[in-house]
């Protein structure tokens, strides 16, 4: 059984914890391990963090994520 990658493009509400999402600003993929969010009155903050101090990517709930999804050949999300 072999694995591709692919990438697709979700709302940062969509992103859960063991996610792998792309760290633009950084040029770098990053595994999710917590999330807080920041509800204002007219958007929503999220904050996505990794296993080291650095590891921290912030978006706006208008914004797009780009996260990585593994995929068996046999059709099974990983």
């Amino acid at each position: 059984m072999t694995t591709d990658t692919t990438t697709e493009t979700v709302r940062p509400a969509d992103v859960t914890e063991g996610d792998v999402i792309e760290d633009p600003a950084g040029g770098r993929w990053l595994t999710v391990r917590e999330i807080q969010v920041e509800s204002l009155p007219h958007k929503d903050i999220f904050s996505f963090y990794g296993s080291g101090p650095d590891d921290r990517i912030t978006v706006v709930d208008r914004e797009k994520v780009r996260r990585k999804s593994d995929v068996s050949d046999d059709g099974r999300a990983r």
